[in-house]
């Protein structure tokens, strides 16, 4: 099986989402804080973790890609990628910075 277009639009995006695109860092800590909170008050500490696809490029990746896909392969394909991506893309930050 190969990796096709879709697969490497779902890494893209997730990479997008998750850490590349700085305006959606507000958002994003906003929605985490609350639903830590809301987890923190009922005690219920194991939901805690349910938040993770939107901090978490391999996550959103993979939890994205077998929803849309309905293929693991295709979604560990996608996960994959988006490490490989997102790892590409800070060596890339730092060296330019150098």
């Amino acid at each position: 099986m190969m990796i096709n277009e879709t697969t490497i639009s779902i890494a893209l995006l997730a990479n997008f989402i998750t850490w590349y695109f700085s305006p959606l860092d507000t958002i994003r800590e906003w929605i985490t804080d609350k639903w830590v909170r809301v987890c923190v008050k009922y005690n219920q500490f194991w939901l805690v973790n349910a938040i993770k696809p939107l901090t978490c490029a391999k996550c959103l990746a993979f939890w994205g890609g077998l929803i849309f896909t309905q293929s693991i392969i295709q979604a560990i394909l996608a996960s994959m990628l988006a490490v490989f991506i997102k790892y590409m893309l800070k060596y890339v930050a730092e060296s330019e910075s150098k």
